[in-house]
């Protein structure tokens, strides 16, 4: 399965660069963020999402996750948000839709195989 992970945070006034970098490393270490004007970006693979993979089944959030990304899904490609501020400590929060202030992640993932993709990431859990 062939993917391409497209990672943008925005960068506000009042905070530190080095800061929002350290939020996208907490979630992605693969993915070396790019410091722009006012926009962090990174680029990366599959295997850049195992850490993200881990920290879904750990807080038992797959389910969401699964949902948001049906939800967002748009031929060949999906996305979701996650939590600036959660990612500084580690911490993932999924969102459908940015809602923080300050910005959230953008985690926009193009696949061959998107449902493939899906399951691989947020496999089908029974209740």
């Amino acid at each position: 399965m062939e993917c391409k992970v497209t990672i943008r945070a925005p960068v506000k006034p009042t905070e530190n660069p080095d800061k929002v970098s350290e939020a996208i490393t907490n979630v992605f270490p693969g993915i070396e963020p790019e410091i722009q004007e006012e926009m962090i970006t990174g680029q990366g693979g599959l295997e850049d999402l195992m850490e993200l993979r881990e920290a879904l089944e750990k807080r038992r959030i797959r389910s969401t996750a699964r949902t948001v990304l049906l939800n967002n899904m748009r031929g060949n490609s999906t996305m979701m948000y996650i939590n600036k501020q959660a990612a500084l400590i580690g911490r993932v929060n999924v969102l459908e839709e940015p809602v923080s202030a300050l910005g959230d992640i953008m985690v926009k993932v193009r696949c061959d195989d998107i449902t493939g993709f899906i399951d691989w990431l947020t496999p089908r859990i029974a209740d």
